[in-house]
Parts: C-alpha cells; structure tokens; sequence
C-alpha cells in the first residue's frame, strides 16, 4: 500500500514576490538603440512596399464571388494599422455589388490587415508572449523585448482574436474532414515506409533516448 505524503511545512520567511530586474543587461540596450535608430527607415521602407500594392489594386475592380459581375467603386478612405516598426496608412476603396448587396475591400484582404488593429508579424509575437505569461507581465515583456507599449488589455484583446481565428480554421477543417464527399490530402512525395520512433526517459542518466 503506497504511504500518503504529508504536506510540506512552510519555511519560516515567506518567499519574496518575483519581479523583472530593474536594470537590463547591456548587449540588450544596445540591441534596442540599433532598433530605435533605424526604425523610421524600415518603416519608411515597408510603407513604401504598401503604397505599391496599393497602386497595382487601385485600377482593379474585383469580381463578386456570388454572381460573378464586377464590383462597383462606392469610396476611398484612408486606413491605418499597427506594425512592429510603427503605424503604416494606405487609401483603400469600398466595392459593392448591387445585385447581391456584397461588399468588400480587397486591399485589406489582399494584405491581411485590418483597420486600427494591430497587423503582422507584431500580433504574432505578442499572442506568443501571451501563451507564456500572464497578460501584465506579457506587457512588460513586451516593452522590454519589443519595444512596444501596450497595456495587459491589449495583449488579452490580441490573444483573443487570434485564438478566435485559430479556431475558426480548426472547426472549418473538422467539418471538411467530417463529410463523406471531401478528398484526403495529396500524399505524392509520402514515403514507402515509415519508421515509428519513440522517446524514453532516463531517470538514472538525466538524458532522453531515442529509439526507432
């Protein structure tokens, strides 16, 4: 019969609450003036990229996915959105079909962004950080790794959307697998055999062995 553990007793000094060191290691401040020095440049450069894709939309008006007919240009208005280098702006236009009553902006769609968010690899890095760490400390974290001030609410909103949309795909790839009429994936490049490879633990050793 296995003897049932006691709690351990508590030490007599309370441990002291964890925090951030206040002051940071060097090679990281200098890591942080490179990146503050030459941000405006990169995001000169990257709103530079936008306003060319932006130009080559401009004179295409898209087809509407229900009736097939081209999409009328009702306005333009100019949108912004949060990088990791900074706010970048670009003039996108509404389409609407009359028929069917569908609108849509294709620049938006085309650059997978949208208006007053945070876009890009910045949202990714900072729903990373908020997998780790409760919301608080991912903004520290944040503005110490990143560089970027935003508050514990941000990042839960980030979080959310992202989370929100990862399981969106998850229940749209259910559905497919689940009807009878859907083709499985292309395995052309699949191997003639496969090797089943396993992983035990040491305890004596402290090291993982691989078997095949």
């Amino acid at each position: 019969m296995p003897k049932q553990r006691l709690p351990r007793p508590e030490p007599e000094t309370p441990p002291a609450r964890p925090a951030l060191a206040a002051d940071l290691p060097r090679f990281l401040l200098l890591e942080r003036e490179v990146e503050i020095e030459y941000r405006p440049q990169m995001l000169s450069a990257l709103q530079s990229k936008v306003d060319a894709v932006a130009a080559a939309a401009r004179d295409t008006a898209p087809v509407c996915p229900r009736c097939g007919r081209r999409m009328r240009r009702q306005d333009t208005r100019p949108v912004s959105w949060l990088a990791r280098c900074g706010c970048l702006h670009a003039p996108v236009s509404r389409y609407r079909c009359p028929p069917c009553r569908y609108e849509c902006r294709p620049l938006l769609d085309l650059l997978g962004v949208e208006p007053g968010r945070i876009s890009g690899a910045l949202a990714r890095w900072l729903a990373l950080l908020a997998t780790v760490a409760p919301y608080p400390l991912a903004a520290r974290l944040a503005e110490l790794l990143l560089g970027v001030t935003i508050s514990p609410m941000g990042i839960w909103r980030v979080a959310q959307r992202l989370g929100e949309a990862a399981a969106h795909h998850s229940d749209a790839l259910s559905r497919y697998h689940a009807d009878s009429r859907s083709t499985g994936a292309p395995t052309p490049a699949a191997p003639s055999a496969v090797a089943r490879i396993s992983h035990r633990f040491s305890p004596t050793r402290r090291w993982w062995r691989r078997v095949v």
